[in-house]
């Protein structure tokens, strides 16, 4: 089990061209010593622009075969791969070997969310949540654990996954089934270190597209929730990795829906303050949250009423 540090890594990071996943490789280039950076996402155009901007540089150099790296020297490269694709995930190892760079970290950042009332979604928008959310990361995972045991697995999930609620039926599900895939891995992958990362809102481009389609009921039981800024949100991550935490949140919510979420079965729960986590859950489960439970109840019986009368 390594202890994290951003100095010579070989780093991949999925969803590497925007939000949370830009601002770890933008950390990992500037901050780091004698790391490798490798972004990957589909969109080619993203990726170089993404590049461009965390180097400083006019052009971007992209993951070819057979590449030779200077050592001794930061760098960051860009490989389009469409995640979801294990055929594509498949040749992205076999770039990494003929280049010689096995990694010692991979960060599952690939994902988003499109909220909307789960009759009025299209079934290409809850495949899509299946496919960016979910097979984006099992693919890299599975490759990951054949092919390189000793790297560093950092899962990205989310506060939902705790507590899903109305108009999150498009991604809330998926991210409760990282989660399980991080309990499992942990047993059966006991010489790797594998992180599980639940962000609270964070500001970013998915933010924003997110907020345009997110129903009425879902900001009011959401409640009032300030996004906090990537470069915030990425060190906090960091901060508690280092301290050897593999259970991260990024907000207090986000802590607190961790504790109800604690029991019996839990797994290897490595985070801050555990041992209150799993005190606090007990309290929580017998009176905060079915009070709560009585107040969402109330909401959602409220905008049915006024649905219906729209109708």
């Amino acid at each position: 089990m390594g202890q994290f540090s951003l100095n010579n890594q070989i780093i991949v990071v999925a969803g590497g061209s925007q939000g949370l996943g830009k601002e770890f490789a933008r950390r990992f280039y500037q901050n780091g010593s004698n790391s490798t950076v490798i972004v990957v996402s589909r969109s080619r155009s993203k990726l170089q622009q993404a590049v461009r901007e965390i180097s400083g540089e006019k052009t971007a150099q992209e993951l070819t075969d057979g590449l030779q790296l200077a050592s001794g020297q930061r760098k960051i490269l860009f490989a389009p791969c469409d995640l979801a694709d294990y055929e594509q995930v498949e040749r992205l190892h076999g770039t990494l070997t003929s280049c010689s760079l096995t990694p010692t970290m991979v960060l599952l950042c690939a994902g988003g969310s499109h909220p909307g009332l789960f009759k009025d979604l299209k079934g290409s928008e809850l495949e899509m949540g299946v496919k960016v959310n979910y097979m984006t990361c099992v693919n890299l995972a599975h490759v990951a654990v054949r092919n390189w045991p000793s790297t560093h697995l950092i899962f990205f999930s989310s506060a939902a996954a705790f507590f899903p609620f109305i108009g999150y039926s498009q991604y809330a599900p998926v991210k409760q089934s990282i989660k399980a895939l991080v309990a499992i891995l942990r047993q059966e992958c006991a010489q790797q270190r594998v992180s599980c990362v639940y962000p609270g809102n964070f500001d970013s481009e998915g933010y924003v597209l997110e907020n345009e389609t997110k129903p009425a009921i879902t900001k009011e039981i959401e409640g009032p929730s300030e996004a906090i800024s990537c470069e915030k949100c990425c060190n906090r991550i960091i901060k508690q990795l280092q301290m050897g935490y593999d259970d991260v949140t990024t907000d207090f919510i986000g802590w607190f829906l961790m504790s109800t979420d604690m029991g019996l079965n839990k797994q290897n729960n490595v985070s801050i303050g555990w041992p209150l986590l799993w005190i606090l859950g007990i309290v929580s489960n017998l009176i905060i949250v079915p009070i709560y439970m009585l107040i969402c109840k109330f909401q959602l019986r409220k905008w049915r009423k006024s649905t219906q009368k729209e109708m």
